[in-house]
Parts: C-alpha cells; structure tokens; sequence
C-alpha cells in the first residue's frame, strides 16, 4: 500500500465519510451515483446506477448551475448507516480528479552531449512485446525534457542487461532505472483483483505510472473492505494504491 495504509480506509456503521457524485432524485428518495467510470449510452431522467448511495437528509438543490458550473454534482460529508449516508454537510460541485505525473526530467543523467535534439517521435524499430511478456521490462514511458525531446524511461529487473539490449535502438534517447517489482508481481495482483471483483465492489483498475516511472496498480472501489485492506497491507509498498468512492474522514 502507498503513503498509508488500506486499513486505515476501512469504516463501518457510524463512521463519519465523505464522497462526491451525481444527485438523482425520485420517488424513492435522494440517492448520489458515486460511479466514476461512465459510458456514452444516454440515460433516462432519473436513472442511476448500482454504484448508488442513498441520502438521508439531504438538502434540496438549486435546479440551476452552481457557481462552478457542475449542475448535478454534490460532495457530502456524513455518517455511514449502511447503504446509506446521514448528510451532515453538503455542496454543489464536483471534485477533481487526481493529477498525473508531469514525465518531464528523465531519472538518469543526460548523455555527453545531451538528450538526442528534434526528435518528436521515438524510432521504434524493436518488438517490445517479448521484452515485456518474458518480465525483462516491468514498466516503460516516455519523458518529455522539451517539446523536440523523447526520451525513453524503462523500468527493468536486470538493468545492466536492459542497457545492452536497447542502447542501440535508442541512442541518447534511453534512460533505464531499477524496478521494485516484477511483472509476475503485478500480474499475480490483478488476478486477485479479477477474482474480486464483484466481492469488493471493484469499479476499475489498471497500470499507472509515478513520476519516478514506476509502475503500480491503482484499483477503484466503492469502498475499501477489511478483507481487502488485510490483503493490501501485505504488499510491498507502492504496488497498489487505492482510490475508494467513499472514504473515512
């Protein structure tokens, strides 16, 4: 687990939390759709999905645009009954997403004579799908140091070798650092996630990478259970970072 750990997301009945989403409004009540992964089929007025939430005590929203211009949208904060959120404290917006890294400075000391100059594109004349398939790169990305720069960042097992492999392709274009893990690693962590999927709510996940171009895997529950924080907790630091819908204040 990074920066803290899953345990520490867990919450049950009682627990203060706080969430974002889309208020729907119906006969049945005041609900907040707290999906983050949309499709493009249109949807009929009131429909929601099963990533809803009901609301208890919600406050009636104003039907025209908030000041920052999310119509629909609230962030609450509250008290976990269950299915259900006790609203103590609302407010019309819609959170924004997480920042991604800016891939600008590669890791690796610039080669005598600098980053190779005008160069928009990386001439990609290797088959990386053996290198990566046989666990030889764990991770690759590309840095941009300026806008006629690319250079290639590959996170490997065995880096010396990775070096001898792909110098020649990318001549003052490559920067190769050591990886922390190992494909077999991340492969053995979305079988898990694949085989609970459904038990743990799961919404998403997938490879991201952090600013030092490190793989990790981020997955997206509705909230992060016991069971899946006691298995998060034995994981080396870094490899999966959680971003749960609802989380513990």
């Amino acid at each position: 687990m990074d920066l803290w750990r899953a345990r520490d997301l867990v919450f049950g009945a009682g627990d203060r939390v706080r969430t974002w989403g889309r208020l729907v409004t119906g006969p049945d009540g005041d609900w907040l759709d707290v999906a983050r992964v949309h499709d493009l089929i249109i949807r009929p007025p009131g429909w929601k999905s099963d990533r809803s939430i009901r609301l208890i005590g919600a406050e009636a929203v104003p039907t025209d645009v908030a000041p920052n211009g999310i119509r629909g949208h609230l962030s609450v904060v509250g008290i976990w009954r269950d299915e259900s959120i006790e609203v103590e404290a609302q407010r019309q917006e819609r959170l924004p997403r997480e920042s991604h890294p800016e891939w600008r400075d590669p890791l690796c000391p610039p080669p005598h004579g600098g980053w190779r100059h005008h160069v928009r594109d990386l001439d990609v004349d290797i088959d990386f799908g053996d290198l990566e398939s046989s666990g030889a790169i764990v991770h690759r990305v590309i840095f941009r140091p300026s806008p006629d720069h690319e250079v290639l960042v590959v996170a490997a097992t065995d880096v010396d070798a990775m070096k001898r492999q792909l110098s020649k392709h990318f001549p003052d274009q490559l920067c190769v650092v050591p990886s922390p893990f190992t494909c077999a690693q991340l492969d053995e962590l979305r079988d898990v996630l694949r085989a609970n999927w459904r038990d743990w709510r799961l919404e998403s996940f997938g490879t991201g990478s952090d600013a030092q171009a490190q793989p990790f895997i981020m997955a997206q529950p509705i909230q992060v259970t016991a069971e899946m924080a006691a298995w998060a907790d034995t994981l080396p630091d870094g490899l999966l970072r959680l971003r749960p819908a609802i989380s513990p204040v």
